[in-house]
């Protein structure tokens, strides 16, 4: 498949001095008439199958792809407007205690985290109206979630504590 490089046991000298492996990487470049969602979530769940959640895997698994497909939807729909040959890179790197996920785009500046949490997802409830529906599952789900702009890029980091099966 073009644009994918998947990855598997790649030791960081930087990481290992932190008692931090990498287990493995897979990162995807997507552009082009294609099915931007479905690649997304065929690589994401392969390498999902790897690791172990503490709570409700079954359903944290679905609610990490969910979140992750929600949010390339509006790169698309709303940062791109439907341009499919602008790119959308998502990097998954799973290490021995943590799984990141970056989407990265090079649609106009938006941080999806200035936007206050109402009452509800507070709670922990999911949403009942439309509108940033992947970003407030991405903060019920995940341990951490940052944005970043660099040099005309959106980044979004999405970090999970994880534990990985040992024959993956």
């Amino acid at each position: 498949m073009p644009g994918f490089r998947g990855g598997g046991f790649a030791a960081d000298s930087s990481k290992a001095s932190r008692h931090t492996l990498m287990f493995a990487q897979a990162a995807i470049k997507l552009t082009g008439p294609m099915d931007h969602l479905r690649l997304v979530w065929q690589v994401g769940e392969t390498l999902l199958d790897s690791v172990v959640f503490d709570e409700d895997p079954e359903g944290t698994r679905y609610n990490v792809l969910l979140a992750l497909q929600e949010m390339v939807t509006n790169v698309l729909r709303h940062g791109y407007q439907l341009d499919e040959q602008k790119p959308v890179e998502v990097i998954f790197e799973l290490t021995d205690d943590q799984l990141q996920i970056t989407l990265r785009d090079q649609g106009p500046a938006f941080d999806p985290l200035a936007f206050e949490m109402d009452d509800e997802e507070a709670d922990g409830e999911m949403p009942t109206e439309a509108g940033g529906y992947g970003i407030r599952i991405a903060r019920m789900v995940m341990d951490d979630v940052q944005y970043s702009r660099d040099d005309g890029w959106n980044s979004l980091r999405l970090t999970k504590c994880v534990r990985v099966i040992a024959n993956a």
